[in-house]
Parts: C-alpha cells; sequence; structure tokens
C-alpha cells in the first residue's frame, strides 16, 4: 500500500506522515503527541466526509450518557448482587462498550468498502451493543442478575438475548477482519497488524464467553457467587473465565494502540522491518498472556488469590 503525506492528503493512511521520513523528531512523547494530533485531523476529515458510522456514535453517546447516569447514582446504591453494589457491574460494562465503540467507529472510517458495507457493519455493531447494555442495566435496576440468569421466564429471555448479541456482534467484527485481511484499511503497516491481531485475540476472547454461556458460569470448580475481587469480581477461590475473557475483548484496543505507537517512534532510525518485529513481539505476548489465564482457570486456579 503506498503512504501517503498526511499533511498534504486528508485522507492518508493512518500513523503515515511524510515529516517522519524526512528528520527525525527529538523527543518520543512529542513524536507521539504530533502524530495523534495529525491523525485526530485526517480521522475527523474522513468521518465528516461519511455518514456510515453514525449508527455507532449515536450507541456510543447512549452508553456514554449511560455511563455519566451510574457515575451519579453509585454513591446512592444500597442493593448488593453477588456481593457487589448491583451499579458496579452496568458500570464497568458502559467503559468497556464505549472504548470498544470508539475504536469501532475508527476501524470502519478508515475501511476500503462500499458505503453499504460500512453501514452494514456500523448498524449491526450498534443493534448488539444497545441490546446488551440495555438488558444489563435493567437488570441491575431490578436488583437481579443479567448473565445466566434462568429464575423467571422474562430472565431468561433477557439472558437469552445478551446470549445472542455476543455471536451476532462477533460475525459483524469478523468481516472487518476479513477486509483487515485484504489490506482494505488505510492505516500504516504497524497499524495494521495491530488491528489484525487485536480483531483475532478479540474474536478468540468471544469463544472464551460462549463457553461460560455454555457452562451457565464463569466459575471453573466453584460454585457460583462467592468471594471475588473488587469491582471485578472474579474469584480468588477459584479459577474465572471471566479473566480470559476480559483480556481477549480489550485486545481489539490494546494491540492496534500498540501498533500505532510503535510506528510513531522513531529511535535510532527504526525500519518498517524492526517496527513489524517489534509489533509481532507484542502481539505474541499479549496472546501468551491471554492464554495462559484461560489455561489458569480452567485448571481451577484464581488469577489472584486474596
Amino acid at each position: 500500500m503506498e503512504e501517503r503525506d498526511s499533511a498534504s492528503a486528508p485522507d492518508a493512511p493512518l500513523g503515515v506522515h511524510k515529516v517522519d521520513q524526512v528528520r527525525a523528531r527529538p523527543r518520543i512523547g512529542r513524536q507521539i503527541v504530533d502524530g495523534l494530533k495529525t491523525d485526530v485531523r485526517d480521522w475527523y476529515e474522513r468521518h465528516r466526509s461519511s455518514n456510515a458510522t453514525t449508527p455507532l456514535v449515536w450507541v456510543l453517546c447512549y452508553v456514554l450518557i449511560l455511563m455519566a447516569v451510574l457515575v451519579i447514582l453509585l454513591p446512592f446504591d444500597t442493593v448488593q448482587i453477588e456481593g457487589r453494589y448491583r451499579l458496579i457491574k452496568p458500570l464497568n460494562f458502559t467503559a468497556s462498550f464505549a472504548t470498544y465503540l470508539a475504536v469501532m467507529v475508527i476501524f470502519v472510517d478508515y475501511l476500503r468498502a462500499s458505503p453499504g458495507w460500512k453501514k452494514t457493519i456500523s448498524w449491526g455493531i450498534s443493534t448488539c451493543i444497545a441490546t446488551a447494555i440495555t438488558c444489563i442495566t435493567m437488570q441491575a435496576a431490578r436488583g437481579t442478575t443479567s448473565h445466566f440468569n434462568q429464575d423467571t421466564p422474562f430472565d431468561a429471555t433477557v439472558s437469552m438475548l445478551m446470549d445472542i448479541a455476543d455471536p451476532v456482534n462477533s460475525i459483524f467484527v469478523f468481516i472487518v477482519l476479513l477486509l483487515v485481511l485484504q489490506s482494505k484499511i488505510d492505516v500504516s503497516l504497524p497499524t495494521r497488524w495491530g488491528i489484525l491481531f487485536g480483531i483475532i485475540v478479540f474474536l478468540a476472547g468471544g469463544v472464551v464467553g460462549g463457553l461460560m454461556v455454555f457452562k451457565g458460569q464463569s466459575g471453573v470448580g466453584v460454585a457460583p457467587g462467592g468471594p471475588g475481587l473488587p469491582v471485578l469480581n472474579w474469584s480468588t477461590i477459584a479459577g474465572d473465565l471471566r479473566v480470559a475473557h476480559f483480556l481477549g475483548v480489550h485486545a481489539i484496543q490494546i494491540l492496534p494502540i500498540a501498533g500505532w505507537l510503535i510506528n510513531q517512534v522513531d529511535v535510532l532510525g527504526r525500519s518498517m522491518q524492526t517496527k513489524q518485529i517489534l509489533v509481532f513481539g507484542a502481539c505474541a505476548g499479549y496472546t501468551l498472556l491471554t492464554a495462559f489465564v484461560f489455561v489458569q482457570a480452567m485448571a481451577g486456579t484464581p488469577f489472584l488469590r486474596v
């Protein structure tokens, strides 16, 4: 893929700047800040010229408003579910979904695909996330659990909706993966590798989520409930698949950012080949960590004993 100067072309690949080829910037922090400014301007021009990601932005705003409301109400929360205040879980999920939606807005804006495909991906992901966060928040407000809840026909229906939304969301992410594999995304090569590995590990995290649905719980070797880590509620007495699920689904944010950062920094005239090797190393390390905590959980060992 030909790399163009973003200063002269508003649709230059993300993370590619002609100034980087001309001179080395004096400080790493300055390199990152300059690159971020340029890429934010470039993304804004792309986003403004297309309405393909509008559904994602709408749902992102909905999630952020919901997060703000939950933060305001949290100090007044007096009801506990499975050992923690009921609003903590939807608050955690709003933060997770907000970062996920923000990343998908950027990905879709940089895809080289038809407007129809972009809108299909945007509407599909937006519908899935809106459904999931609404179900989670509603159940918390009712004072009951959202996942694996079969107490009443209504609770079972809500749980089923979330169980459907997750794999359907993964289908749309898989479509993005296919486009990235065909290099149909206007980003620098290290960033593209980060996106590629990030999506693959994300989908693997989704498979772990499916395993939890199949088991009917996240714990391994222990009944549902019991002591857990503050806020996260990961089991401290047995294996917990939520750790691997958490690392997996957040790879879609962490690994692309790692690829972008590596591409921004020129230390001792770092070549593109060296940058790619560093990205591969970061992705391999993160993947191994995710695999390790999965094996640890399946062995019935807690992530941390407290």
